[in-house]
């Protein structure tokens, strides 16, 4: 009876470790939760990402986005790109893996302890091809009509190209 229950427990183990090791989040169900949720809510195209390691076995991705449309704040800076920073995603983690020159719906918040812009899988990101009925939604419920902005960037004028300039040479 015994090494039927030792057998028993060594072969639940693996099922018990998975299930303690899972991303577990919130269940966000609709597009109005997510959206009262996040504190940015945002479409973007990712056009570089960094990562460092912060822990042994995990990395985190710096990913800049180039912001084509958002929904919050309703005081978001146009025509700019903006640091996000995520975990990378290894299915214990409830990281969000980002890939550069893809687009994505993107809700984030600022984090308390490092001041971060900061997302994750639990939050609800989605890769643009995903995005059509929530961006519908988010234009009901925030009263927008704005449609994605596939305008190219903004050209460099004279004063951006000395202020860049400017600032190579003191970093």
């Amino acid at each position: 009876m015994k090494n039927k229950a030792l057998i028993a427990s060594i072969l639940m183990l693996p099922i018990l470790i998975s299930i303690a090791s899972a991303c577990t989040c919130i269940n966000l169900e609709n597009t109005e939760q997510r959206l009262e949720n996040a504190q940015y809510v945002f479409l973007g195209e990712v056009i570089d990402i960094d990562l460092s390691s912060i822990y042994a076995d995990q990395e985190m991705q710096e990913a800049t986005v180039r912001i084509m449309q958002y929904w919050k704040p309703t005081a978001f800076p146009e025509a700019v790109s903006l640091k996000l920073y995520a975990t990378k995603d290894t299915g214990a983690n409830c990281g969000y893996n980002f890939e550069e020159n893809k687009e994505y719906l993107i809700y984030a918040y600022m984090d308390q302890e490092t001041g971060k812009l900061t997302t994750n899988s639990c939050m609800g990101n989605l890769e643009l091809s995903m995005t059509q009925s929530e961006i519908e939604e988010l234009n009901k419920l925030t009263n927008s009509t704005t449609v994605p902005n596939r305008a190219e960037p903004i050209q460099e004028n004279i004063f951006t190209k000395f202020f860049d300039w400017l600032k190579s040479l003191f970093s």
